[in-house]
Formats: structure tokens, sequence, C-alpha cells
């Protein structure tokens, strides 16, 4: 039988995750900037795939984005969940980015040993807030804190409902380091999610991004991510569960002046969980298949 615990860290994995930066496209700069919030030359965020970039809306610039993420795959049945997010983002103050997001969630299950199936939709809110410490252009590295609370409410059918608080907080980092052929990306993440059930349940994962991506032409961007993650419950990574390493390819295309779309497909590779030390993998509470695809709009 699937866990419900796998369930839920599917979602909260997903969910965070998905709240992610527009990448809204910079205008040149017309003057001096500033050395901490502005670049000679912008890096679009979405170039790293599930990782993401350091830099952040310049003052005054907004963008709409569809970022979707889907997953399968988790030890005991068969598992599949679509994620769509819609969020606005921009800049009221330099180095500060805000991004209000609604996001939906869908998920079904399949028990191999007694053939159940469990749908469960979830419906939700929150707002994504990044400011922007240090600048590539002065410092050789950009670096970016970036917090998300969310919430909102899941319904499981067989089930019953209930209401659940997320946050996020990750440190984005990134670096050119063949100057105009490869850049580089590294995130700390911390998610978290609190569930009004009984019991009640709380549950945080501990994850580590890198990334690499080099412009094929001046408006396409071809690379790849590695991850590792780690489940815990408790808010605080209190009790370990599980964990899992990702591998997988990453885009990025700028269509036009308006218009951006990015992706990446992760593949688990290895892990493990406290439940089945010795099984391979960590799918009883990671998904074997991570996906992300992203229409973003500049205004």
């Amino acid at each position: 039988m699937i866990r419900p615990f796998a369930l839920a860290a599917t979602l909260l994995v997903a969910v965070p995750a998905l709240a992610a930066d527009l990448g809204v496209k910079k205008p040149t700069p017309v003057a001096p900037v500033s050395a901490a919030c502005k670049e000679t030359k912008a890096l679009p965020a979405d170039a790293f795939g599930f990782a993401t970039g350091s830099d952040v809306a310049d003052l005054g610039s907004w963008g709409i984005a569809l970022d979707t993420a889907a997953s399968n795959g988790l030890r005991g049945g068969t598992t599949y969940n679509v994620s769509p997010v819609v969020q606005v983002s921009g800049s009221f103050f330099p180095c500060f980015e805000v991004g209000p997001f609604v996001t939906l969630g869908y998920t079904h299950s399949k028990a191999y040993n007694t053939g159940t199936v469990t749908r469960t939709t979830s419906i939700g809110g929150g707002v994504e807030m990044k400011y922007k410490l240090l600048g590539r252009a002065t410092h050789g590295v950009g670096l970016t804190f970036a917090v998300t609370p969310s919430f909102g409410n899941t319904d499981v059918s067989p089930g019953a409902n209930s209401g659940f608080f997320g946050n996020s907080f990750r440190l984005l980092a990134d670096a050119e380091l063949i100057k105009g052929k490869l850049y580089g990306a590294l995130n700390v993440e911390l998610f978290q999610n609190w569930t009004d059930s009984t019991p009640f349940a709380k549950a945080s994962t501990f994850a580590v991004r890198g990334a690499l991506t080099t412009p094929v032409t001046d408006a396409l961007y071809v690379g790849g991510e590695l991850s590792y993650q780690r489940a815990y419950t408790g808010a605080w990574l209190n009790s370990y569960q599980a964990y899992a390493i990702y591998i997988g390819p990453t885009f990025f295309w700028q269509i036009n002046d308006k218009f951006t779309l990015n992706g990446t497909w992760a593949y688990q590779v290895a892990g493990d969980g406290k439940t089945n030390p010795t099984r391979a993998l960590g799918i009883d509470n990671f998904s074997r298949h991570l996906a992300r695809l992203k229409l973003g709009y500049a205004f």
C-alpha cells in the first residue's frame, strides 16, 4: 500500500519547487548600475532547470508564467502527480523581487496489493520573495536569498479534506565559469510542510542542486542538473526518512522579446528509505521521475 507520507512528500517537493522565478526579461542597462542587484549582462534565472539563478527582476519590470511540474513512480503502486502554477512576478524596490502565485495539484495512485485507487486534488497560493545580496559583475558570484510561504487545501478521495501550510528557504548562487560559454548554479534549499490532518503532520525536505548551462545561440541554453534531496518528518529536519539523487537535462529558449520556454526532466539514479533500507532508490518518499515545463511572458 502506498504510504500517506509518500504522497505528502511528493506534494511537498513539487509545490515549493514550482513556485519559482519567472526569469523576467531584463532590459539593457542604459547607465552604470549598482554592484549588488543588477548585472552588466543578464543571465536567465530559469536557464538551470529546477535549480534557479541569482538574477532578480529589474525595478519596474513584470512578467507572468504558467509553470507545470509532473512526477511519477513510488514504491507499492503506480502514482503520478501534475501541479500547474500561475505566477506574476516583478519588482517594486531595487534588488527585491516579489511573485504571488496560485497553484493546483492532482495526484492519482493505485496500490498494487489491494488495487485501491486514491485521487488527491489540491488548491493553494503563496508568494515568493527574493532579495539579491551579491552581483556577478562585481563579486564574480551572484547570490540571492528567497523565502516562499504558501497555504492551501487538499482533498483526498476516498478520504477527507485537510489544510496545509508550506514554506521554503533557498540560497541561490550562480557564476560565469567560462566567459560567454559556461554558467553554473548552486542552490541550497529547505522545504517545510504542515498538514492539518489527524494526526497533525509535519514534514521537511533538504535539497542541494547543482547545474551547468551553455548558450548554444543567443536565444537557446542547454545543460544538465544534479540534485541531492533528503526527506524528514518534522518541520526542521527532525527524523530522517529517505534520500534521492536526481540527474537530467535542461533547456531554456528565449522565443522572442516577450516569451520564454524552459524545461527539464530528472531521473532518480540513487537513494534509499528508512522503511526499506536495503531496497534500491528512495521511492517510498521520492518519485522516480520529475519533470517541469514553464512558459513565461514579460510585460
